[in-house]
């Protein structure tokens, strides 16, 4: 794997700031019953993110997460 140049880092940054604006502006078009969902299933994911933590299913290694 090459690192980066300062160019390619740049634009990857331009693109993950503008894939954030859109996702932000998919999640403000929502009704306020589908982004009551939308964060439900966000809290459902971090539960069971704990569960597999505290049984020790997931832990990070080395900088990155492992299964």
């Amino acid at each position: 794997m090459t690192a980066m140049t300062a160019e390619e880092r740049a634009a990857q940054d331009a693109a993950w700031a503008q894939h954030n604006l859109s996702q932000l502006r998919y999640f403000r078009a929502l009704s306020l019953r589908a982004r009551l969902e939308a964060v439900e299933g966000m809290a459902d994911v971090i539960r069971h993110f704990e569960k597999m933590r505290t049984s020790g299913r997931f832990q990070k290694k080395k900088g990155r997460f492992a299964v």
